[in-house]
């Protein structure tokens, strides 16, 4: 494993940080600096023993996250070096590039290790190039590894670490695509071109039912007012065929009287009257009496399906007899109350 320094804290800075602490109550950044750097020192030591155990994989957390708290030359290099070691080709390139970057703006003689380092992994990365044509109108949204590549990556090599990539598309109103490759060591180019995306099925609104149309308000009181006007007028044709029926019948006897017993038919002039007025009267009784049925049929009906005023009307049954004979006719109407 190669060693890279990483700077320590002199005995006088750690003395005089120590008086200063003492003599004055320190802000609290410094002191969030201060257990940041201790931190820091802590996760970086404990990476170096794991690399030293041959374990990159739990080595490189602790090397990023000591670099987070306290950024150091020294770490960039040593976590360089681990994602080497873990195959991982272009995070070490790109690492190695910053530090040497980094060492060079200050001047530090680690800059020429970090850049042979980072020339003799350019050889070796591999490239991803997703080649995107975005329709005229479509704002093409393309994401690699859940992170939104700019449209400058488009169609464009870039390193990528070896083994799977996840590459998604999306746009307003078009079916999302995704895809996985598997990008193999370097020296390699991959290439992956995402499709035009499909139209996004409509979302059709659903259509509100109609209502149906309001029923006309019920006329209760006109059906009940046409029923019992049916009703009484029905009551009186029954009634005058009743009475009809009874003239005629008294008719009919009075003729009788004026023929001869033996030869009914054989009658003096008064008796043929008397028979013509009571085959009238009886003709008439018939048709008063087919009305009066006919129409206290259609009240009684009218008055049955009439809409009940209320729970308790409806729960008041209506009866009706009507009895038509030769010596008179009867009507009654019941209902219980």
């Amino acid at each position: 494993m190669p060693r890279f320094q990483r700077p320590r804290f002199a005995a006088a800075a750690v003395a005089c940080s120590l008086s200063l602490a003492l003599a004055l109550p320190a802000p609290p950044a410094s002191a969030q600096s201060a257990t940041d750097s201790a931190t820091a020192e802590s996760l970086f030591n404990e990476a170096l023993a794991l690399l030293a155990n041959k374990k990159p994989a739990e080595a490189c957390p602790k090397l990023e996250a000591s670099q987070r708290l306290d950024p150091g030359i020294g770490t960039l290099l040593y976590l360089a070096d681990c994602y080497q070691q873990m195959g991982r080709t272009a995070s070490a390139w790109g690492t190695f590039r910053e530090a040497a970057y980094l060492a060079k703006s200050a001047k530090d003689d680690r800059e020429e290790v970090a850049v042979e380092n980072a020339r003799n992994l350019k050889p070796k990365l591999s490239y991803l190039t997703v080649q995107v044509t975005p329709p005229p109108g479509v704002t093409l949204e393309v994401k690699r590894d859940g992170q939104l590549m700019q449209d400058a990556l488009w169609n464009t090599a870039i390193p990528v670490d070896p083994g799977p990539h996840t590459l998604e598309a999306s746009a307003s109103g078009k079916k999302p695509w995704s895809t996985t490759v598997n990008v193999g060591e370097g020296p390699r180019q991959e290439n992956v071109v995402v499709p035009a995306l499909e139209d996004a099925p409509v979302a059709v609104a659903p259509v509100p039912m109609s209502a149906p149309p309001p029923e006309p308000p019920h006329t209760a009181n006109t059906q009940k007012t046409v029923g019992w006007v049916l009703l009484g007028a029905g009551s009186a044709g029954l009634i005058t065929g009743g009475v009809l029926a009874l003239l005629a019948r008294g008719d009919n006897d009075d003729a009788k009287a004026e023929c001869r017993p033996d030869l009914i038919r054989l009658c003096n002039p008064k008796g043929v009257e008397l028979g013509n007025s009571a085959h009238t009267k009886a003709t008439w009784a018939g048709i008063s009496a087919g009305v009066g049925i006919a129409a206290v049929g259609a009240g009684v009906t009218l008055l049955l399906i009439a809409p009940p005023a209320s729970s308790q009307a409806s729960a008041m049954p209506l009866s009706l007899a009507a009895r038509l004979g030769s010596d008179g006719g009867q009507l009654s109407l019941s209902r219980a109350w």
